[in-house]
């Protein structure tokens, strides 16, 4: 079973996807963006923060429509974003044209990229026109699995139908301290010392959350990506923070557990505003 369909994502209504929430973001954008192409839409993939810079992916600077047109025309996708070059130790933003190198030389200083930022709304509303679907990586979480968003946070375009809150189980039973952005947020938003442990309903709390994962999804479609489930020296963890976000009436039935480990958990039809929620080794 594809992620798309463990996802219940309908590429015909589900045009904008922002993906929100802790690490591994970036690698669930790409494997939807894998699958789409698979079924030929034409896929653009950007960010309203920070994503990393994957010299090997088309990448369309500051989302130039020609340079965008040319990678859909070629490989279904390209990744659309101001690249953030460093040079000397430090970043600076780029607004040159065109490119896919992952070094510009300039002179005798050699400049890397090495992310890539987001695009003004404007851009986003020109680059939808453009493609079947459009993928945003609307939060940034410094490759930690777990996190409660700051005030500015996250960064969803208006234009939105279907949020996906990712967290990593690589988190329980580690110190906020140790596996959270921003662990002073988390602790407070949990009540609890910054030095103890997160626990499977700590999790439930943040992905149930208006003040969590789901901040600023409003009445869009939202869905819950529970990653790295094989990381728990306990296989049924994913399985209780399941039941646990059930019983918060963000899900009521399940799928049966699928090849490659995949296993999620889906809503019934009677109950099309709640939210789902999905297990992933």
């Amino acid at each position: 079973m594809s992620i798309l369909e463990l996802l219940d994502i309908d590429p015909q209504n589900n045009k904008v996807i922002s993906v929100v929430g802790g690490g591994g973001k970036t690698s669930l954008i790409f494997r939807l963006t894998e699958e789409l192409v698979s079924l030929g839409k034409k896929v653009i993939v950007t960010t309203t923060t920070h994503m990393k810079y994957e010299p090997e992916r088309p990448f369309s600077e500051n989302g130039e429509l020609e340079k965008v047109r040319e990678d859909l025309r070629g490989t279904g996708y390209t990744v659309a974003g101001i690249p953030e070059e460093r040079k000397n130790g430090r970043s600076q933003r780029s607004f040159g044209a065109g490119g896919d190198a992952s070094y510009i030389r300039t002179g005798r200083e050699e400049t890397s990229v090495c992310k890539i930022q987001g695009l003004p709304t404007e851009r986003l509303q020109i680059l939808q026109k453009e493609c079947d679907i459009l993928l945003i990586e609307a939060d940034g979480a410094k490759r930690l699995p777990l996190k409660v968003p700051a005030d500015w946070e996250p960064v969803i375009p208006e234009m939105t139908d279907l949020v996906v809150g990712v967290t990593g189980l690589d988190c329980l039973g580690k110190r906020i301290l140790d596996t959270c952005h921003r662990p002073e947020l988390t602790s407070e938003f949990l009540g609890k010392d910054i030095r103890e442990k997160v626990t499977e309903e700590d999790v439930a709390k943040i992905a149930g959350s208006s003040s969590g994962l789901r901040k600023n999804v409003g009445n869009r479609e939202y869905r819950v990506f529970l990653n790295k489930t094989d990381v728990p020296e306990d296989p049924k963890a994913a399985d209780r923070i399941i039941e646990k976000l059930k019983k918060k009436n963000l899900c009521s039935c399940r799928k049966p557990e699928t090849q490659k480990g995949v296993q999620a958990c889906n809503r019934d039809p009677c109950c099309r505003k709640q939210p789902e929620i999905w297990r992933r080794k």
